[in-house]
C-alpha cells in the first residue's frame, strides 16, 4: 500500500508517527511522511520519504513569551487558521495516489480531502482526552478533578465554541468541493474507528466515547543516536540526576526558568541534567548541572533517577517505560491529563501548574520523588508492563487486517 502520515505541531506530534512509518516500510508498504519543514534534516535521516506540511512550528514557538496564559491561547488559535488554510492548499497535490492516510495532533484538513478522494482515513491518537467522554474534560480544561456531569458538559461547551472558531472554515471548503457540512470539527477529525496509540496501564480509554477504538499502547521510535561523551561523563561522575525538560516550548519562557529549576535542584540536594535545545552550548556546565541539546530520552530516562517535564504524551510515555518517577509541569492542553494521569498511577507527586511553579514546590516535589519507595516501585512494574508489549507491530497488523 502507499500510505501517506500526516501530523503537525511539536517533534513530540513527529517522533511516533516517525516510528509508525519506519515500521510500515519494513512491512513492505510505500509511506510519505508529512510534517512541518523544520523536521526534513532529522526524519530523512532514518531514510525515511518525508515532505514538507504545513509551517515551521518551532519558528512559531520562538517567537511567544509563554504556552500558558490566556493571551498564549489567543495567538495559538490564530496560528491554527492560518496553518488550516496552508492544509488546504497542501493537501490535494499530496494525497492523489495515497491507498490510505493516516493522521495525527492539528491535521484537520486530511479528512475532508481522504472524503473527497474516496480514500480509507483513520485517525491516531496520542491522548485518551481527545476522545469525548463524560470521565474526562476537553483539553481546554485543566482540572481534572470536574464531576461527570461538568466533565461531559465541557465538551458541549466545547461544540458551541467550535462553530465560530474552525468548524466554519472547513466548512466554507467543504461547500466549495460540494461536500456536505461537518457537525463538529473533534467528530470529523477523530473519524471512526480510532487508533489510540498510549499506553492502557497509563490510562485506558473511558468505556462511554462514541468511537470505537483500538488502543496500541504508544509508537517508541528505536534511536540509533548515543549520549554525547561529556554527557557519559557528567552521569558518571556522581549520582544519579534529576532529569528537567520542558519539550518544544517558547525560549523566552524557558530561559525565565533555568534559574528556578537550578535553584530547586540545589535545595534538594540533586544533580540536574536540563535540556534547552540549541542554547545549551551556550551555558557552561557545573558539578551539578549539565545543560543539554536534544537527547536520545529513550537511552537516558533509564539513568536518571526522577524526570520533571511538561507533560508531553511521548516524554510521558518514555519515563513510564524507563520505569523512573515523574514529575509534570503541564503548560497546555492534554498536559494537565497526562500530570493527573501519572498521579493516580502512582508514578509521581501531584502535578504542580506552569502558572504555580516556583523554586521552593518544585524541590519539595524533587524530594517527594526521590523518597517515596511507593513511587519508584510502581514505576518498575509499569515499565515492565510496557516493555512487554510490541505496540507499534500491533499497529502494523491492525492496519494491514483492515486495509492490506
Amino acid at each position: 500500500m502507499k500510505i501517506i502520515l500526516a501530523t503537525s505541531g511539536s517533534r513530540g506530534d513527529v517522533q511516533p508517527m516517525l516510528a509508525l512509518a519506519l515500521a510500515l516500510q519494513t512491512a513492505g508498504h510505500e509511506v510519505l511522511l508529512l510534517a512541518p519543514p523544520e523536521n526534513a534534516d532529522w526524519v530523512e535521516g532514518y531514510s525515511c520519504p518525508f515532505r514538507p506540511f504545513g509551517t515551521n512550528f518551532e519558528a512559531f514557538l520562538d517567537e511567544m513569551k509563554d504556552a500558558h496564559t490566556f493571551k498564549a491561547a489567543i495567538i495559538f488559535l490564530r496560528f491554527m487558521r492560518r496553518e488550516l488554510e496552508i492544509q488546504f492548499s497542501q493537501l490535494p497535490a499530496i494525497i492523489q495516489k495515497a491507498d490510505l492516510i493516516l493522521a495525527a495532533s492539528l491535521c484537520v484538513a486530511a479528512p475532508t480531502f481522504a472524503e473527497l478522494r474516496g480514500i480509507p482515513y483513520r485517525f491516531i491518537a496520542f491522548c485518551p482526552q481527545l476522545l469525548p467522554s463524560r470521565y474526562h474534560p476537553t483539553p481546554t480544561i485543566r482540572n481534572h478533578n470536574l464531576p461527570l456531569w461538568l466533565n461531559r458538559h465541557t465538551w458541549w461547551l466545547d461544540r458551541k465554541a467550535d462553530g465560530f472558531l474552525i468548524k466554519s472554515i472547513i466548512n466554507k471548503k467543504r461547500d466549495r468541493m460540494g461536500l456536505k457540512p461537518i457537525h463538529s470539527t473533534i467528530d470529523h477529525l477523530l473519524g471512526n474507528p480510532v487508533m489510540v496509540a498510549s499506553d492502557q496501564v497509563l490510562s485506558p480509554v473511558p468505556m462511554d466515547v462514541g468511537q470505537d477504538t483500538t488502543q496500541t499502547g504508544y509508537f517508541h521510535l528505536h534511536q540509533t543516536d548515543k549520549l554525547i561523551p561529556d554527557l557519559e561523563t557528567f552521569l558518571a561522575s556522581g549520582s544519579s540526576p534529576v532529569y528537567v525538560g520542558f519539550g518544544s516550548m517558547p525560549k523566552q519562557d524557558l530561559r525565565g526558568i533555568i534559574r528556578l529549576v537550578m535553584e530547586a535542584g540545589r535545595s534538594a540536594g540533586r544533580r540536574l541534567i536540563i535540556s534547552i535545545g540549541k542554547d545549551a552550548n551556550r551555558l557552561p556546565t557545573s558539578e551539578d548541572c549539565f545543560f543539554a541539546d536534544k537527547t536520545p530520552h529513550k537511552r537516558l530516562f533509564p539513568r536518571v533517577s526522577v524526570v520533571v517535564h511538561h507533560g508531553g504524551s511521548g516524554t510521558t510515555a518514555t519515563a513510564a517505560r524507563a520505569g523512573v518517577p515523574q514529575i509534570i509541569i503541564p503548560h497546555i492542553l492534554d498536559q494537565y491529563y497526562w500530570g493527573d494521569r501519572i498521579h493516580r498511577a502512582g508514578l509521581g507527586p501531584r502535578p504542580i501548574r506552569r502558572s504555580h511553579l516556583t523554586a521552593k514546590r518544585l524541590a519539595e516535589a524533587i524530594s517527594e520523588s526521590l523518597s517515596n519507595d511507593a513511587f519508584r516501585r510502581r514505576a518498575k512494574q509499569v515499565a515492565g508492563i510496557i516493555q512487554g508489549q510490541d505496540s507499534i507491530g500491533h499497529a502494523v497488523r491492525l492496519i494491514e487486517s483492515e486495509f492490506g
